[in-house]
């Protein structure tokens, strides 16, 4: 726990036991493990992404769908809200406050999606097949997941520099995968669904990459 680095060991070993064994519904669980990483504080920075992070894959374990919607964009979205929730639990000893207020993120999330095509994961599935890199995958997921991400917000949620990105968004164009429309300054790029001319795709705005 916080000021109790001894027991740190201890706890997060008791957190991932507690993890594997408890009869709670992973929705649930996944809220109380991201909460209790962070009070646990094993690390002096990233705690917080990591028990984000954690949450996405645990989620993931319940839903395949949760591999795309991650929980690090709904808290980035949140994040006055989110440190309210935590600091709420903390002074309660009580995690419901984040429980409920993750749960809430959740189902906002999911219910933005309802209208989203069905065959938007046609474009990332095909570029796995044709072997893109872990940058170029983490830009696809990324595009699909926020249909307002810039090149520098990406650059900031992978971590690299913006022009590494630039020339991944480059090389993705160059395979097939990603489409620009618009001008340099004010247009998008999207993910094309090769499944059949013409079919639908997922479009995403991406200001700032080159033409």
């Amino acid at each position: 726990m916080r000021g109790y680095p001894k027991l740190t060991p201890f706890s997060v070993k008791g957190l991932f036991g507690w993890l594997k064994k408890a009869p709670d519904h992973l929705l649930v669980k996944s809220c109380v493990f991201h909460y209790e990483f962070e009070f646990i504080h094993p690390f002096a920075d990233g705690n917080g992404r990591m028990g984000r992070l954690w949450q996405s894959l645990i989620l993931g374990k319940w839903n395949p769908v949760f591999q795309f919607l991650q929980v690090e964009n709904r808290v980035h979205a949140s994040q006055q809200a989110y440190y309210d929730a935590i600091n709420a639990s903390s002074e309660k000893a009580d995690c419901a406050p984040f429980i409920d207020f993750m749960l809430g993120e959740i189902h906002r999330t999911l219910d933005s999606r309802k209208g989203d095509p069905k065959n938007a994961d046609i474009g990332i599935k095909n570029g796995l097949n044709i072997g893109i890199n872990d940058t170029q995958k983490q830009i696809l997921l990324l595009v699909k997941e926020n249909r307002a991400i810039t090149a520098a917000q990406l650059a900031g949620r992978i971590g690299i520099a913006q022009r590494n990105i630039e020339t991944n968004l480059a090389q993705l164009k160059k395979t097939g995968l990603l489409r620009r429309v618009g001008a340099k300054r004010n247009g998008h790029c999207e993910i094309i669904s090769q499944k059949e001319p013409g079919c639908t795709r997922f479009e995403t705005h991406t200001k700032g990459t080159p033409a």
